[in-house]
């Protein structure tokens, strides 16, 4: 078996996150573990159909998660669907509790990137994970900040703008 730094950063990542939103709201516990699986395959499912092009060529190889290939996006959409549906929609405490530690859990992950040379074009003289590791830590202070009812919605205007602004750099 093959060791993976970038998998380790990803662990870590995760790790950083939901300690953060176990404390703020110790409820995060019960449905977390289903969260993070959602999470993981919600990333990957993304990520498939994202290079669909490539994986309609090669179905042997959309279940490769070693090889790389985790999307965000997925991520968020898979792991909200499982956190609205694991707590019946009373979520808005606990949304808020995972929405500030994720901008941190994205810094970290994106130091994965950087050991994979993943995304190393330049935004303003860094390299565009180190430019979105620095902008997801400086959303991560906003949020911490914030009344807990609204850190779901800080996130989600705050990523989207980050994003937003970074992705015309992405290669």
């Amino acid at each position: 078996m093959m060791f993976h730094l970038y998998g380790l950063f990803i662990g870590i990542a995760i790790v950083a996150g939901y300690s953060i939103a176990e404390k703020i709201e110790p409820r995060v516990k019960d449905g977390a573990g289903y969260v993070i699986i959602a999470g993981i395959v919600g990333a990957r499912i993304y990520h498939v159909i994202d290079f669909w092009s490539y994986y309609s060529l090669h179905l042997n190889e959309i279940f490769y998660v070693w090889n790389g290939g985790l999307s965000i996006w997925g991520a968020l959409i898979l792991g909200s669907i499982a956190l609205w549906l694991y707590f019946k929609g009373r979520t808005l405490k606990v949304m808020g509790a995972a929405a500030t530690g994720l901008p941190l859990a994205q810094a970290i992950g994106r130091i994965g990137n950087a050991v994979n040379h993943e995304f190393v074009n330049p935004v303003l003289g860094i390299p565009w994970w180190g430019m979105e590791a620095i902008l997801d830590l400086m959303l991560f202070g906003i949020i911490w900040m914030c009344p807990l009812k609204y850190r779901i919605w800080v996130y989600f205007v705050g990523y989207g703008l980050i994003r937003y602004f970074l992705n015309p750099f992405r290669q």
